[in-house]
Order: structure tokens, then sequence, then C-alpha cells
């Protein structure tokens, strides 16, 4: 699905701007709103290992989301596909207009998943492009962790 551009898209920082990658992530950033990063598996960059991580070991996160003034979405333990899925469905729902906050239970529905929201600490040393991609070098995180507590939207098993 094609999005306009987010208006508010911050710059990237300087000099790095005319860095690929970065120019990259504010080509998905105008066309979708907000581009996913994964770590872990099939990486291009040229600073990283090329061991890929195990699936354990592997997250993805947002970077869009805080040029709309919310925080940055993470998660760890799934391989690239599935962090996509999960990322943008939730990604998209910020997009629309919603908040999610620190606490927050997100029901996938009858059979599937149910997320707590919950702060990154560190953040900008977890979420690296998107730091980099801010000019300030701050981001804000909240991490998707299997719910410790049942949903209570009435839908969820």
């Amino acid at each position: 699905m094609t999005r306009p551009a987010v208006a508010a898209r911050p710059t990237v920082t300087s000099p790095t701007s005319t860095s690929p990658e970065l120019l990259e992530t504010a080509a998905f950033i105008d066309r979708y709103g907000m581009n996913i990063i994964h770590v872990g598996r099939g990486c291009r960059c040229s600073g990283c290992a090329d061991t890929p991580l195990t699936r354990a070991q592997q997250f993805g996160y947002t970077i869009g989301l805080s040029g709309l003034g919310h925080p940055e979405l993470l998660l760890r333990g799934f391989g690239a596909a599935e962090t996509t899925a999960i990322l943008s469905r939730w990604g998209e729902v910020v997009l629309d207009g919603d908040t999610l906050d620190a606490g927050h239970l997100l029901c996938e529905g009858r059979g599937g998943a149910t997320w707590e929201l919950v702060p990154v600490q560190r953040p900008s040393r977890t979420l690296h492009w998107a730091a980099r991609y801010y000019s300030s070098g701050e981001v804000d995180a909240l991490e998707l962790i299997p719910a410790r507590r049942p949903c209570s939207c009435g839908g969820c098993d």
C-alpha cells in the first residue's frame, strides 16, 4: 500500500546524509511512511559481520514513526519476513493516527499473538540506523514482547 510522504520527515544527519543507505531509508519513508530494518541475516552493509545471528539474536525495528512524534517499534527473535509483517501491521496503526504507549496490549485476534509494549532502554544503541537517520541522534522506542497478561478485547482465545 502506497502512502503519501510523511510531511514532517526529519532530515538525516550530516555529513552522512549522502550515505546511500540513509538515502534509501529516506526514500522508503517518503513512499511508505516508515522503513523496517532487520538485523541478523542477509545484511548488505559493508561494516556488518558475514556470519548470520541465531534467530533468537535477530531483531527488527521501524524508522519513520519518530517523524510523527511516536516512538519507533522494535521486535526480537523472528526472521526478516515475520518481523516485517508484524512491524508493518502495527506501524500502519501508527501511520493511520493511533498512538501506542508503554503498557498497551496489541491483540492480533483469535489465534493470533498478543503483544505488550515496553520501553526500550538506551534505544539509540539498539536502533542504530534510526539514530543515524534522525539529526539529533536520539530515538525513543517501544518493544513488542509476548504479553504477560491476558488481553481484555474479548476477541482472543
